[in-house]
């Protein structure tokens, strides 16, 4: 949810369409190279798919690709924060490889 916030809070331009690499455009820009760099399309293929789209259509895809990029990331956090006993683990081992530094 506070990606999908974050996104829709974005600015936006009153031009119509999506394009790369117009300098009065840097907004457009911006969003479509986070989408690109993503989802692993090629800037041709993303600049294809996204050239017709307004910004109410565009803003729903890239939520939708950030949500499934990050997910994994996500998952692990979680994973990590909810062991107590792995993040103690963690925070002895780094206190021991710092003593040693000294």
């Amino acid at each position: 949810m506070a990606i999908a916030n974050k996104i829709k809070r974005c600015k936006t331009d009153s031009y119509s369409g999506m394009e790369f690499d117009n300098a009065d455009r840097l907004e457009c820009n911006n969003l479509l190279s986070i989408y690109h760099i993503i989802t692993n399309k090629t800037k041709d293929e993303v600049a294809l798919e996204c050239q017709d789209m307004n910004w109410g259509t565009f803003k729903v895809v890239l939520t939708d690709a950030l949500i499934n990029y990050l997910h994994p990331i996500q998952d692990r956090y979680e994973e990590i924060m909810s062991d107590s006993g792995y993040l103690d683990q963690v925070l002895a081992e780094g206190a021991n490889k710092a003593s040693d530094c000294w």
